[in-house]
């Protein structure tokens, strides 16, 4: 569901309504291009594919850094994302008084796309370039490709690379991580 206006809100008056929203169990409310976005939750194989990306990526961080689900990263203009996953440094995330955190502090965004949700995950390559994000991966299960966008400048990437599923896949981390995608 997309919540329209006929005047364009500030950004101030879009993230009052965001954080007023109180979704339904099973339910993620998402700023993505100005517009408040809610979406369910995934399929089992979404989980699966994330699962999979977890375990391939995890030993490779650094060891104040941790991958983590249903953060909220904000980005320097209007939109906040709930990033599948994202790598966060653990100090940034142990708050009990903060829920939206700086989309510059993140070192990796990953998005596994849902069905009919494809254009929007791909939306949000605008958002994590101007926040600096290094590396983001699209695991678009429609396509069946990885997508991943490095190189963050001006607002946005530089450098997008496609791999499709069967094939390795380089995520270029500070110590870079190769993905079997066979099972995505």
């Amino acid at each position: 569901m997309t919540v329209m206006t006929s005047e364009r809100p500030t950004t101030e008056a879009v993230r009052a309504i965001h954080d007023a929203i109180d979704p339904p169990e099973g339910y993620r409310v998402e700023i993505v291009e100005g517009n408040i976005t809610v979406a369910s939750t995934p399929f089992g194989q979404h989980a699966y594919i994330l699962m999979l990306i977890r375990e391939a990526v995890t030993p490779t961080l650094s060891a104040d850094h941790r991958l983590f689900e249903n953060t909220t990263l904000e980005e320097p203009e209007i939109d906040r994302y709930i990033p599948d996953l994202a790598a966060w440094p653990i100090d940034l995330i142990k708050t009990s008084t903060q829920w939206a955190f700086p989309g510059d502090r993140c070192v990796l965004a990953v998005e596994v796309t849902s069905p009919n949700q494809e254009q929007r995950d791909y939306a949000k390559a605008a958002g994590y370039a101007r926040s600096q994000v290094p590396v983001y991966l699209v695991v678009d299960r429609a396509s069946r490709l990885c997508v991943v966008f490095t190189e963050p400048e001006g607002g946005t990437y530089r450098t997008r690379h496609e791999v499709p599923f069967g094939k390795p896949l380089t995520v270029p981390l500070e110590t870079p991580v190769t993905l079997e995608t066979s099972e995505f």
